[in-house]
């Protein structure tokens, strides 16, 4: 993915962690439940349902669901 269009300008490289699930709006609910937190919430795009989220400790990764 070409993330140019929604990343800021001279953002340094850095790894993106993608985890592919069943279902994003649950696993952000799940997320919550245990403690962790929404980084950016569910949304629609061409590469599926996509959400960012960050684990207890703040360690940020994304979750997917593939179009069906």
């Amino acid at each position: 993915m070409d993330a140019k269009a929604f990343l800021p300008e001279g953002m340094a490289s850095h790894w993106s962690v993608y985890w592919e699930v069943d279902d994003v709006d649950a696993s952000i609910s799940k997320v919550k439940a245990l403690g962790g937190s929404v980084v950016t919430e569910a949304r629609d795009t061409p590469y599926g349902r996509l959400a960012s989220a960050a684990d207890p400790a703040g360690a940020q990764f994304n979750l997917r669901m593939a179009n069906k």
